[in-house]
């Protein structure tokens, strides 16, 4: 290799090292400005459009639909629209024909026309895929609950779940904890089934590609497998015991849900710190009585807006994200600063590391029931104090680890 040669070289990794250095430089200052007062980091946790298209479905069945808000979300959706007509679950990602069903009743609802070309892409797309009966079942809840779907072709799932005992192999607490939270306010919802009618120039009739009174309402199993037959065995069990004419248990099951599920409430409003279970909830505890002014539904509703609210709002648009982020936000901003060789007792480091340690978790859950753990992790969220998580306490204490508390 020639002395010319060897030269080059040098002058060519020096070069790449003072850049890859001034990028480091200008994301730590970056860091730095974004960096809440009181110590957090935290930025928007972006979701796909059925998060904004459920809230426009939430509004309707509690009877407090936002015609002003309905256009920002309209806008919004088709902001986040593809060419072809679709949206998919992820950014890039491919095109999901539940996504797109719900992203296209919500633009009806908002007063989108059918004959628009952004909706003729995306019922073409629909149509394509099988329409509506090939939608996921959670879609065909929300639609059931709108009349554009039938109840028959839901499964079942009794509230009974609430009083089969903790140590049984299938009970509330066979599930996780975001899910236990989703299954216990559906076991509600599906089985009082309330059916909130559209607009006739809101329904979707179009999307049933043999036309809705040839639709099938079977359950079907996609899976085949053995336990996929196991409970499709299940809910036909199931299915004969709700057109019983006597459920003995039935009224004392609803009463341990509603009070299952009220005990569950976060500080923020929500349900689990993130929107499934948080918008299920509002739905069951309205039909189980309770009105719009009822100090659980207000909070509840509330918990969506405000300085710390899920939406994000603009003059021209509107939209929901599905969970907040600060604590998991701020532990991976202080590992990237600690990694970019910012010192262990900087003031950044030390009012991010103080702030996560309020945050930290010392109360007990119902996570308790299948875990021997004792309390003292993170969530992910401002105010969820009922379930923290294995990830976000890992980051926090790999965070932690690295910062002089000390110092000052």
């Amino acid at each position: 290799m020639s002395i010319e040669h060897t030269a080059t070289e040098t002058m060519k990794a020096g070069s790449d090292a003072q850049a890859r250095q001034h990028a480091i430089e200008q994301a730590v200052r970056h860091l730095r400005r974004m960096q809440h007062e009181d110590g957090y980091w935290w930025a928007e946790l972006e979701s796909n459009v059925t998060i904004t298209a459920e809230h426009v479905f939430l509004r309707h069945i509690l009877g407090i639909s936002d015609k002003q808000e309905q256009k920002k979300v309209a806008r919004y959706i088709l902001k986040m629209q593809r060419e072809d007509g679709t949206w998919a679950n992820w950014h890039d990602g491919p095109a999901d024909l539940s996504t797109t069903i719900e992203a296209y009743l919500a633009l009806k609802m908002a007063g989108i026309p059918a004959e628009t070309p952004e909706m003729l892409r995306g019922r073409d797309y629909i149509l394509s895929q099988g329409g509506i009966e090939n939608a996921r079942i959670f879609t065909k809840i929300w639609f059931a609950m709108m009349g554009q779907w039938e109840w028959r072709g839901i499964p079942n799932l009794p509230p009974e779940l609430f009083l089969l005992p903790r140590w049984f192999p299938i009970s509330i607490y066979s599930f996780g904890c975001w899910a236990r939270q989703t299954v216990g306010a559906l076991a509600v919802v599906m089985t009082l089934r309330p059916t909130v009618p559209l607009a006739e120039d809101s329904s979707i009739d179009e999307l049933f590609v043999r036309g809705r009174e040839h639709a099938d309402y079977r359950i079907p199993d996609r899976k085949k497998t053995a336990i996929s037959r196991l409970f499709m065995i299940l809910d036909r069990i199931l299915r004969f015991y709700d057109r019983l004419p006597y459920k003995p248990l039935r009224k004392t099951a609803l009463r341990a849900a509603e009070k299952w599920i009220v005990e569950r409430q976060e500080a923020d409003g929500s349900w689990g710190g993130i929107q499934p279970p948080w918008v299920y909830s509002l739905i069951a505890l309205h039909e189980l009585g309770y009105g719009l002014d009822h100090p659980v539904m207000k909070k509840g509703m509330n918990g969506f807006y405000g300085p710390k609210g899920f939406a994000m709002e603009d003059e021209e648009t509107f939209h929901l994200q599905s969970c907040l982020s600060p604590v998991w936000d701020s532990g991976l901003a202080m590992m990237a600063l600690e990694d970019a060789g910012v010192p262990e007792d900087d003031d950044a480091l030390i009012r991010a590391g103080k702030w996560l340690l309020e945050e930290q978790i010392f109360a007990g859950g119902d996570w308790q029931v299948r875990c021997r753990a004792r309390p003292g992790g993170w969530a992910f969220e401002f105010d969820n104090d009922t379930y923290p998580d294995t990830d976000d306490s890992a980051v926090v204490m790999m965070a932690l680890a690295e910062v002089n508390l000390d110092a000052d």
